[in-house]
């Protein structure tokens, strides 16, 4: 790249945000592909708010202009989105699990072909985050059929504090429900 970086949106995308401007962002993205890297470029921003807004600009991305993410997912940038549930912002940290879900949703092959750089994540928070954080590490390996998080997620089922996730039906949720109920799921239904 030059000394100027001329086709860079960044700054553009940032001024459409603090203008509270997500849908003019979602249409210039669906017209030019410098929008989405913009928009990925501001997962390194120090302002907690606009990387929270970017991963929210990716979902509904996602969600809207499927083919216009397709490349992005398939050079890796679920492991990006899931890497930033570890980020200390809340607004990050929730806005990144719901577009790391919608990802696995509207991409259904993620999980094969990043299922070892993902397990290895998931992993990682279940061992070091907190209650949110490794009761939506739970749900995933989970879904992923990951057995041999099982003696780890075991330890997690007697916890009965609350987790709120920001998933579907998941508020208020004693975190050991949750390992019971994934506990449960890998083993089969085998010690009911």
């Amino acid at each position: 790249m030059g000394l100027f970086s001329f086709g860079s949106k960044k700054n553009k995308v940032i001024k459409m945000l603090s203008e509270g401007d997500l849908e003019g962002v979602i249409r210039s993205a669906a017209k030019d592909p410098k929008y989405v890297d913009a928009i990925m470029e501001l997962f390194t921003e120090e302002n907690p708010g606009i990387r929270g807004d970017a991963l929210l600009l990716i979902g509904e991305l996602t969600i809207r202009h499927k083919d216009l993410m397709m490349p992005y997912v398939e050079e890796g940038l679920p492991l990006t989105v899931l890497s930033l549930v570890n980020d200390s912002d809340p607004y990050v940290k929730e806005n990144a699990m719901q577009t790391f879900e919608l990802m696995l949703r509207y991409f259904s092959w993620v999980g094969e072909k990043f299922r070892n750089e993902i397990t290895s994540l998931l992993l990682e928070i279940l061992q070091k985050g907190d209650k949110n954080r490794k009761a939506f590490a739970i749900l995933m390996l989970g879904r992923f059929k990951v057995k041999e998080a099982l003696p780890l997620i075991e330890e997690l089922k007697n916890v009965s504090d609350a987790v709120i996730l920001p998933l579907e039906g998941i508020k208020w949720v004693p975190l050991g429900e949750i390992a019971e109920r994934v506990i449960k799921e890998l083993e089969g239904d085998v010690n009911d």
